[in-house]
């Protein structure tokens, strides 16, 4: 996964902004993980788990059990698995309903817009998640490198993506900010039990 935090994003450009400010270039800066410091989605999904395994999720004064997903490598695996798991059942349920003159009519709408809203989003994000290329970044280890001859304040702008630690990112900051924002959107009443993660 070519993973960034948004703040080292950030960083780039100020200190690209900072570098180039008196010269007409066109310069094109990949702030990305891939080459320097990659996050294989084992390790995302590693990460995820210890992070609900240390908080694990409470709804309506329930823990939530937190599972590992099973990973596909490939995209027609997973399209396979949606058919066997979900849409030749729901076919089923359907035909039942018709034998039982629409008895189950509400319930097998219900099913089939989440089935039809899970493969949008299988159609949307399958381009990303099963995406195989790297971005080159040897341009920003140029502005690093450039931040150091040109005496740019860049010291306490870090834009290093080898300095990232990404199972302490990843529990420390990435998933306690994503579901702090989905509570905010959502306004649910999940929350996690209190644990003070050190590293």
């Amino acid at each position: 996964i070519d993973l960034i935090p948004a703040d080292m994003v950030i960083n780039a450009a100020l200190v690209a902004m900072a570098v180039h400010w008196n010269e007409k270039l066109q310069v094109i800066y990949h702030v990305s993980s891939s080459c320097q410091n990659p996050l294989s989605v084992n390790d995302f999904v590693d990460s995820c788990f210890d992070y609900f395994s240390i908080s694990p999720r409470i709804l309506n004064g329930r823990v939530l059990q937190t599972r590992r997903p099973y990973l596909f490598k490939r995209y027609a695996f997973f399209r396979v698995c949606l058919m066997i798991i979900f849409s030749l059942p729901l076919m089923i349920l359907e035909g039942f309903n018709l034998l039982l003159c629409g008895c189950f009519s509400r319930y097998c709408n219900d099913l089939n817009r989440r089935y039809n809203f899970l493969t949008l989003l299988v159609k949307l994000y399958a381009p990303y998640a099963f995406f195989k290329g790297r971005f080159d970044d040897s341009n920003l280890t140029w502005l690093r490198m450039e931040t150091k001859i040109c005496n740019v304040d860049g010291g306490n702008l870090n834009f290093d993506p080898k300095q990232i630690s990404w199972h302490s990112y990843l529990i420390s900051v990435h998933v306690p900010a994503v579901l702090k924002y989905a509570q905010m959107k959502k306004g649910t009443t999940l929350r996690r039990t209190s644990y003070s993660y050190s590293q």
